[in-house]
């Protein structure tokens, strides 16, 4: 039996169920965060929160009333559904208005669904390998405030959903000729000694495991720039990788199906990144 949070109460997934009413449902007006956790302890809990509530400031939907117990919530949830990993994923709309209008109720309360699933990878495995992938590239169609971790998602879907025809597992945006991201990740380029991340703007979410990887390979005594990355410097990368909260990192096989790495895996600094991490969720 699992179990979700909708609004007051923990409800089996089962049962749990949200009005059609709900502007999430009707405008996707709404945003959300997903959050790993390890052992029953939450990673970079503080850095999701406070992404989740720039998010809620910048489309002005209020914060849930349970905001201040928000924490507490959460790890109730994952003891409730007793996975070792476990990823958890927190979605809050501008909630329910039984006239459907573009123009929101300033008077509405926000409706909260917290859910958590197994985390069936193991990165504490001794012979753990990242994951390697398939990848496709397309110009980027999504909405122009990629920055906001809104829940209108179609043009990320259109795009995978085309690409999984291909057997292609992520894709490569781009918009006037400049990498942006992946449909579900950021992404990372090596360009010999130098790890190259394009920088946050509009177009580009703030990853919370970007940032993480970032500052922990700067730590670490590797060459991270954060610049922008031209489509035409692909075929130059030495690896590409992508970077997220359910899948930590994965990196690049194929780009349409044409070889980028071949490398033994243990020779890349991809491999060495994600033992940095492995060494730091084991602590």
């Amino acid at each position: 039996m699992s179990w979700a949070y909708v609004n007051n109460s923990f409800q089996r997934k089962e049962e749990a169920t949200i009005s059609p009413y709900d502007r999430g449902f009707l405008f996707g007006d709404g945003v959300y965060e997903v959050i790993p956790s390890y052992a029953g302890k939450l990673f970079l809990y503080d850095e999701h929160i406070s992404r989740l509530s720039r998010s809620l400031n910048e489309v002005s939907i209020k914060k849930p009333k349970q905001w201040e117990n928000f924490k507490s919530i959460i790890e109730d949830l994952l003891e409730k559904n007793k996975f070792i990993n476990q990823i958890v994923y927190i979605q809050v709309t501008r909630g329910q208005e039984n006239i459907r209008s573009h123009t929101p109720d300033k008077l509405t309360s926000p409706t909260l669904f917290v859910d958590s699933s197994e985390l069936s990878m193991d990165l504490l495995l001794t012979d753990y390998k990242p994951p390697y992938i398939n990848v496709g590239i397309e110009e980027d169609i999504r909405w122009s405030r990629c920055d906001i971790k809104a829940i209108t998602l179609l043009g990320n879907v259109i795009t995978l959903d085309k690409l999984s025809r291909d057997g292609l597992e992520e894709v490569i945006f781009y918009k006037d000729d400049l990498i942006t991201e992946g449909a579900k990740s950021n992404i990372f380029f090596i360009f010999g000694e130098e790890i190259v991340t394009p920088p946050t703007s509009r177009n580009i979410l703030s990853g919370v495991t970007r940032n993480y990887f970032i500052n922990l390979l700067k730590q670490n005594n590797f060459n991270v720039l954060e610049r922008e990355v031209s489509i035409n410097e692909i075929e130059e990368a030495d690896e590409i990788w992508f970077s997220s909260s359910g899948q930590v990192l994965r990196m690049v096989h194929k780009i349409n199906n044409k070889v980028i790495l071949e490398k033994d895996f243990k020779a890349t600094i991809g491999y060495k990144a994600i033992e940095l991490f492995r060494q730091d969720i084991s602590v």
